[in-house]
This record gives structure tokens, C-alpha cells and sequence, in this order.
């Protein structure tokens, strides 16, 4: 108990609720992820241990959010923590984020690191940018949907526009890749997209590695870059979000649309 760990868990993006969320909420959306990751219901096409991780994390979770003794405690080491300047990174501006698009990419190869680690932090950060989203996505009336194969999906509607923003978790990025995730997302589109409303699809396809990072940017922004993909009544962005780096790159025109913005103001500065 002596020890010291300067990083402290976040509970609250671990359940994917607020910090201020009520004990209704926090109890709805702990049943809701143990019918989702509960080994029963893990379907064989499913990553298991993946599901057991999230499971331990999960009732971790529920177990300290639950009490409000140790909710307090929890609630005093996170701000403790935010007080403290990051020494990790800096949030990318909206014109660091212009010229990130624009820069040329190196390969991200996998790192001598703990691969356990490296995806524990990942899925909590990944888990942190949902409940962002979900927040600053409000203005959109964003509710979580599922797909198969992306690890989070929203669908927002108003009056006169449909919204879909995705996040697809891929080990490896490539070209190859890339090209099965395209075909993929085409289906989504078509499944997803109304017909007498104006469509914004956002896709985010989040890395650990990246292999030929110039041509899996190419293949991106050239299936944005469609005619049919940047009008204004149906426009498909897709975020390339480098996980070791933090680092997140725009494919496609940017949107006039400040709701959007938003948005991906938010991913750039995930």
C-alpha cells in the first residue's frame, strides 16, 4: 500500500460515464458493458482475452465507483494528478492538426516495450476519447450504437442530418489492410446512411503500428476524396489515430459544419 503509482486509473472512462455521473447511471452502464464483455456472450469470432481484460476492469471499476468512500478517493487522486503539468504530450492545435495532415508519415513499428502495458494504456485511452465524444458530441444527440468490428460506434441526428462517428482498433495499419477496412466501411455506409437526410460519417481508424504509412494515408484521403464521399449532403471523413504518439491525422475536406468541428476538434487534440 506504500507504493506510490504515479498513474492513477480512471474509473469513470473505464464504465464510460462522467465523473459526475449519478449511481442509476454508473449501475446502467456497468450492466451494460458485463452483457457485453461477459465470457458467456463473448461470441468465438471475438477476442477473449480482450473481453477477460475488460471484465477485471470493468467490476475494478463498478467495485470502487459504487463505494462512495472509495469514489472520494478516487475523485481526490484524479484531480491530484490534474493539477500536475503533462510531461507526455501537448494537444495538438487545430493548426498543428492542419499541418499533420499534410506532413509526410513515418512507419510506426512496434517498440521494445510491455505489449500487456502498451494495450492496457491504449484501451484507456481509448475509452477516455469515447466519453469526450460522447460529451462534446451532445449539439448532435450522439447515442452509442454497436457494430460488428468497431470497438465504439455513435449515431447522432437532427433535423436535417444524420451523423455516424466510428472507431475501428486495428494492431497494424497497412495498405492491406486499409483496403479491407474500406470495403468494410463502404457496407457500413450503406447500412447506416438515410436517404432523405444529409449524411457526415466520420471513421477513426486507431494503430499501435504503422506499415507504409504514406501509401495507407493515400488510399484514405483518396476514398474521402471521392466525389461522392465530399459533398455537402454526404461527407466521409476518416481520422488516422496513431496510438503510440498520440498523434491523429484528418483524410478528407474539412466540413463547414461547426457541430463537426467539434468533433474533430476533439480527435485532434486526442
Amino acid at each position: 500500500m506504500g507504493s506510490r503509482n504515479p498513474a492513477v486509473k480512471d474509473y469513470y472512462a473505464k464504465l464510460g460515464v462522467p465523473s459526475d455521473a449519478t449511481q442509476d447511471v454508473i449501475k446502467k452502464a456497468y450492466r451494460s458493458l458485463v452483457q457485453r464483455y461477459h465470457p458467456d456472450r463473448v461470441k468465438p469470432q471475438d477476442d477473449a482475452d480482450f473481453a477477460y481484460q475488460r471484465m477485471v476492469e470493468i467490476n475494478e471499476a463498478f467495485a470502487v465507483l459504487s463505494d462512495s468512500k472509495r469514489r472520494a478517493d478516487h475523485d481526490r487522486q484524479r484531480k491530484a494528478v490534474e493539477k500536475k503539468p503533462s510531461q507526455d504530450r501537448s494537444p495538438m492545435t487545430p493548426a498543428a492538426w492542419e499541418t499533420a495532415a499534410s506532413a509526410p508519415v513515418t512507419d510506426v513499428r512496434a517498440a521494445a516495450s510491455n505489449p500487456d502495458l502498451d494495450k492496457t494504456v491504449a484501451q484507456d485511452f481509448l475509452q477516455k476519447l469515447k466519453v469526450l465524444v460522447g460529451q462534446q458530441g451532445a449539439p448532435l444527440n450522439l447515442r452509442e450504437e454497436r457494430e460488428k468490428d468497431w470497438l465504439w460506434s455513435y449515431l447522432g441526428k437532427t433535423w436535417g442530418r444524420n451523423y455516424w462517428i466510428s472507431l475501428r482498433l486495428c494492431q497494424t495499419l497497412s495498405p492491406g489492410k486499409v483496403r479491407e477496412v474500406l470495403v468494410q466501411l463502404q457496407a457500413l455506409i450503406s447500412k447506416r446512411r438515410s436517404g432523405w437526410k444529409s449524411n457526415t460519417f466520420v471513421f477513426i481508424l486507431a494503430f499501435h503500428s504503422l506499415i507504409e504509412g504514406e501509401n495507407t494515408l493515400k488510399m484514405c484521403r483518396a476514398y474521402c476524396n471521392r466525389k461522392e464521399n465530399s459533398t455537402r449532403s454526404h461527407h466521409v471523413n476518416i481520422v488516422v489515430l496513431d496510438l503510440k504518439h498520440r498523434r491523429s491525422v484528418l483524410c478528407g475536406k474539412r466540413s463547414s459544419d461547426s457541430k463537426l468541428g467539434v468533433i474533430l476538434r476533439v480527435l485532434a487534440a486526442g
